[in-house]
């Protein structure tokens, strides 16, 4: 019960952060302007954007992607190819989402203190905490 939970957990996350990554690629929602926006995800001081954002959907569909593996692993829905690959990529999820977070708060240095501050208190947090959400349903199977 806890496993599918936890799956369920990741799963939801990462689909609404994928999810959000797609939206944008076209608008700086929920930031009142592209510049905070640029300053709060990115941390670019400048407010430009880093890369082309057309990049920003294709993270977020490689994410949404990912928020099926927890289920596929846990049973939950169909699971597709084979088990080697949904293990290699669960524990992969696992270890990129916590050294995403772990590694995280090194990307405080030298960013504009609108990322600083939201990658202290979300990004990095939350990548930890599926993390270890997605390293649960991986030891458990």
């Amino acid at each position: 019960m806890i496993t599918t939970a936890a799956a369920w957990i990741a799963a939801i996350a990462l689909l609404a952060i994928g999810l959000l990554h797609v939206v944008w690629a076209f608008s700086p929602w929920p930031f009142e302007s592209t510049e905070i926006f640029v300053k709060s995800v990115f941390g670019a001081k400048d407010g430009a954007w880093p890369f082309p954002a057309a990049l920003s959907a294709v993270m977020g569909l490689i994410i949404i992607v990912a928020a099926v593996v927890p289920l596929m692993v846990n049973d939950t829905v169909p699971q597709l190819g084979p088990s080697w690959m949904r293990t290699v990529a669960i524990y992969g999820l696992a270890v990129a989402l916590l050294g995403r977070g772990l590694g995280g708060y090194a990307m405080n240095s030298g960013s504009a203190e609108e990322f600083s501050r939201l990658n202290s208190a979300v990004y990095s947090p939350l990548c930890i905490a599926l993390g270890l959400l997605v390293g649960v349903v991986a030891l458990s199977n």
